[in-house]
């Protein structure tokens, strides 16, 4: 059986939750769709930046409220970087929190169940989407029935079906970090609002983090740009562990530490670079879209936002009748507005650091003085 929506999202992760909840009041027929039953794991730093709360915060205050009362987090107020020995920390005034993406993903998607009458449909996977003159028709994997909609916004990641079939995506390793991500516990002198960055020049311009979640949990992860990996035939798992034993502090916190559960890889998708996201009645989000922080490695703020920055673009679609490639590109130029100037920006002065590790070591030196380190912040 058919079943028509005007706006169907693809991928229930932040991206597709801030655009349904953006939505709740548009008086359209939303549905979204997610392959996976929630609560599911996502491997992530599980770093959550005050850019998602702020986005929250402005679409409703009930919902900067319900994150700020989230039990699973733990706030997050200061980060510490060490390099060669050398070491800077940077306090933050934004609120800013760690929680599990199981955790995380689970309440954003109870927000949408619990503030819209969005139409919420787990465990189907969209195997196919066929364009008409009206809009999308998707066919689902589970039993070949078909949804169709007016506007369709994919937020179901780069490897999802979205980002390939409306924009033919393809990955370019300049732009795409390999990450891994192991959970621990019994990580000597973890302080729960402090989370941790390392680098070594070994694996530069990539890094190690080390994110305290609450319950004695650790967030251990290593991201390397994957032409980086290409380039010096670097093993992203082996150089995990190796990472860790080439580094005196991390030796040492590590010597007792258990791993819980498996290492598991991911693919980041940079926004170093600025893809196609947007055309004929779609958008793009999230990662989907490639708008992973090139420095820090942020993806779940960008995540939000364009999710939010998606539902206003859906509205004045709506309003105006119009769904035509040229008028989706005010979402374009208002997320390049926003965080796509900054980030390439970014990416131009790590490339530069990483060709140049004496740069690091300077940053860490000057970095000593407070003026100079708030810039650098």
């Amino acid at each position: 059986m058919n079943q028509h929506y005007d706006v169907i999202i693809i991928g229930a992760g932040p991206a597709g939750t801030a655009c349904a909840l953006g939505l709740r009041n548009a008086g359209l027929r939303v549905a979204i769709i997610d392959k996976h039953i929630f609560p599911r794991d996502k491997v992530c730093g599980d770093a959550i930046p005050g850019r998602a709360i702020k986005c929250l915060q402005a679409m409703n205050p009930a919902f900067g409220a319900a994150v700020r009362s989230f039990p699973e987090k733990l706030v997050t107020q200061r980060t510490r970087c060490y390099y060669k020995g050398k070491q800077l920390e940077f306090s933050w005034s934004l609120e800013a929190y760690t929680a599990t993406r199981m955790d995380f993903d689970h309440f954003l998607f109870s927000l949408v169940k619990s503030h819209t009458n969005t139409t919420v449909l787990e465990g189907v996977e969209v195997k196919q989407i066929n364009s008409t003159d009206n809009g999308y028709i998707l066919t689902t994997k589970n039993d070949n029935s078909t949804l169709d909609c007016t506007l369709l916004i994919g937020a179901d990641g780069v490897n999802g079906l979205s980002a390939k079939r409306l924009a033919g995506y393809q990955m370019d390793r300049r732009h795409h970090v390999a990450a891994v991500r192991a959970y621990y516990t019994g990580v000597a002198g973890m302080e729960d609002n402090c989370t941790e960055i390392y680098f070594d020049k070994k694996y530069l311009p990539g890094y190690l983090w080390v994110f305290p979640i609450k319950g004695g949990l650790v967030n251990v992860g290593l991201g390397i740009l994957s032409a980086e990996l290409v380039r010096h035939h670097i093993d992203v798992k082996k150089a995990f562990y190796d990472f860790i034993d080439r580094s005196p502090i991390l030796k040492s916190r590590f010597k007792d530490a258990v791993p819980v559960g498996p290492l598991q890889g991911c693919g980041l998708p940079l926004g170093s670079r600025w893809v196609q996201m947007s055309g004929d009645r779609f958008l793009l989000a999230g990662d989907a879209a490639s708008l992973i922080d090139p420095v820090s490695g942020d993806g779940i703020g960008n995540a939000v936002l364009s999710g939010k920055l998606a539902a206003e673009q859906a509205i004045r679609c709506f309003q105006s009748g119009n769904f035509s490639a040229a008028y989706m590109k005010t979402y374009e130029q208002e997320l390049y507005r926003m965080v796509g100037a900054e980030m390439g920006r970014k990416a131009g002065v790590l490339k530069w650091m990483s060709k140049m590790p004496l740069l690091f070591e300077l940053a860490f030196y000057v970095g000593q003085h407070r003026a100079i380190r708030n810039f650098i912040k």
